[in-house]
């Protein structure tokens, strides 16, 4: 019987060394050419890059077209704002400011995809029509993250297309009129109006 109980015993043993000695079945597959590469948000200006109103006098006008178009693989959220700073054409009996000169040249058309956005342009100098003053200084404009320097956008961001996709594009066209009613004192004076669009994620 003690033979017996050691033999089996034995066998226990035996098969526990066996699975030691002995690895269970195993495969390897390679998934190579694995390639991440990263979109891009690249917004492309064409058509007209300023509008010039030089020599000007009182009720004179000049008129601009600018297309915007999303040339990058990525869709993206448009915005824009704007800012003048003083750049007098010469020296003159009576220095106007900057905001002057702003309030003086009225906006008598704005269109965005032939759509007339004139009227989204607040009253903020109180006068009689819509100026670039009262477009630069239009309260309404918000934040974007990353993009709040007050030197470059003093005033905030319009949001003009929260989803432009990819190849979309917009089309902007304005008329600019010096003042009819403008004096003596805005002889020699004038701003550089600059318009600023940004497409980011």
């Amino acid at each position: 019987m003690k033979r017996i109980l050691f033999s089996l015993m034995a066998v226990v043993l035996c098969l526990g060394l066996m699975g030691a000695a002995f690895a269970y079945f195993s495969d390897t597959e390679t998934s190579s050419g694995n390639t991440f590469t990263a979109g891009t948000v690249d917004l492309e200006i064409t058509g007209q890059s300023s509008i010039t109103l030089d020599n000007m006098a009182p009720g004179a006008t000049a008129s601009g077209t600018i297309t915007v178009t999303n040339i990058g693989t990525l869709a993206g959220s448009l915005y824009a704002t704007s800012w003048y700073v003083t750049a007098d054409g010469a020296v003159n009996p009576v220095d106007m400011s900057d905001d002057d000169v702003a309030k003086m040249l009225l906006i008598t058309a704005f269109t965005a995809d032939d759509v007339d956005i004139l009227s989204q342009i607040p009253e903020v100098d109180g006068g009689a029509g819509k100026s670039v003053y009262d477009m630069v200084n239009d309260p309404s404009g918000g934040s974007v993250e990353g993009y709040d320097d007050p030197v470059v956008s003093p005033h905030g961001w319009y949001s003009y297309d929260a989803n432009m996709i990819k190849d979309a594009s917009h089309t902007y066209a304005l008329t600019v009129q010096f003042d009819p009613l403008a004096g003596n004192d805005y002889q020699g004076d004038g701003i550089t109006w600059t318009l600023e669009f940004l497409l980011t994620q």
